[in-house]
């Protein structure tokens, strides 16, 4: 029996749009500055410790390298960041908050927050909100799922 499912009732799909949608909502939260949602993140993961090495903020972000590798570099170069060698290995490049990537950081951070009150969200509900998604991020993370066999295709 075919198994019918509804786009909307589908978890991905949920996160999946969801996603968009904060990207729009941080676009119009941070308007004309040149912050994006991207860089937001990177300036909150950055905040958490006072260093990490390109691989250690790519990890902690969940994506690749090669993602934030420019990022970080344009960051850099508008000095909200700073990249230097490691001084125990110097192939290894340390990614810092500036003192201005600070001050932009706790500027972006009011404007999500109050841009936030006005989704209608209580304090409880985003918690709870988070928390389940957290679940479900590391549930999918360990996840081993079945693989796709597509059907033969028909011959003519």
């Amino acid at each position: 029996m075919e198994q019918k499912s509804n786009l909307n009732d589908m978890a991905c799909f949920q996160v999946y749009t969801l996603h968009h949608a904060f990207g729009r909502y941080y676009q119009a939260a941070f308007a004309e500055t040149g912050l994006t949602y991207a860089k937001y993140v990177i300036l909150k993961a950055l905040a958490e410790q006072t260093e990490m090495s390109l691989s250690e903020l790519s990890a902690r972000l969940g994506v690749e390298p090669n993602t934030v590798s420019p990022l970080a570099k344009k960051m850099a170069g508008f000095g909200v960041i700073e990249r230097v060698r490691d001084s125990d290995d110097e192939r290894r490049i340390v990614l810092r908050l500036t003192r201005y990537g600070l001050d932009i950081l706790k500027a972006a951070d009011q404007a999500a927050i109050q841009s936030f009150a006005d989704l209608g969200l209580s304090p409880d509900d985003a918690s709870q909100a988070i928390a389940v998604m957290s679940r479900l991020r590391t549930a999918v993370e360990k996840a081993n799922p079945e693989r796709l066999i597509l059907p033969k295709a028909p011959s003519d």
